[in-house]
């Protein structure tokens, strides 16, 4: 009950802080995305299979350095602030972004590709006719886990002013106030949430399209 009243009563600071957190996910998570993918996509070019697997396989242990040690980096090379804030996030999110697209992509069965080449496909076709509709899945399950990472790293990025929901959780802990602290852990986990059901239900109307798309190319070829 504390928690309620402390976020009713505080409603317009937290709202405050929600605009800052949503601000910091939305600019680094379309940023890393669109870094994300197009690194993905050329280096899953044909002919470039093998570098594509060592970047899958860079990406695979990149997924294990901790937040923290990524914006302590930005932190030592470009200051605090928004800035440094977004930086850091974009850096966190392209691991999955790069290693899902990556991992999808290299994954279509090549009697598939071989298969749609015969028919006279170009590699442009293959990509977006072909490779993209069946690896749509893995791609999206990379886009929803770094939105989730996202969200829940932006409240470290208060660590260098970056603002958002993570100035409660740690203001709360300077003061030894734990209707603070449980309010910005709850916010962040509800916004969590939220976030990745929406990707969810994007994922569900895209991927029968992607796949109306391939068979119907596949029937007129």
């Amino acid at each position: 009950m504390d928690v309620v009243v402390f976020i009713i009563e505080q409603k317009s600071r937290i709202a405050l802080l929600l605009m800052q957190h949503l601000y910091l996910f939305f600019i680094s998570m379309l940023i890393a995305l669109i870094i994300g993918i197009s690194v993905a996509l050329l280096i899953t070019r044909p002919g470039g299979e093998r570098r594509g697997r060592l970047i899958l396989s860079l990406t695979a242990a990149a997924q294990s350095v901790p937040p923290v040690a990524v914006i302590a980096v930005v932190f030592i090379f470009v200051g605090v602030g928004g800035l440094p804030s977004i930086i850091a996030l974009v850096l966190y999110s392209l691991v999955p972004i790069i290693f899902n697209t990556t991992s999808g992509l290299l994954s279509v069965p090549y009697d598939v590709i071989e298969a749609a080449r015969g028919t006279g496909f170009t590699n442009r076709q293959i990509l977006l006719r072909v490779k993209m509709p069946l690896s749509t899945r893995v791609i999206m399950a990379g886009i929803r886990s770094a939105a989730t990472i996202n969200i829940g790293t932006a409240t470290v990025a208060s660590f260098i002013g970056g603002g958002g929901l993570g100035d409660l959780i740690f203001m709360g802990i300077k003061l030894y106030r734990t209707d603070m602290i449980l309010a910005g852990a709850l916010l962040v986990a509800i916004l969590a949430v939220l976030v990745d059901g929406i990707l969810k239900r994007l994922e569900e109307r895209i991927i029968p399209v992607g796949l109306r798309c391939l068979h119907g190319e596949g029937a007129s070829g």
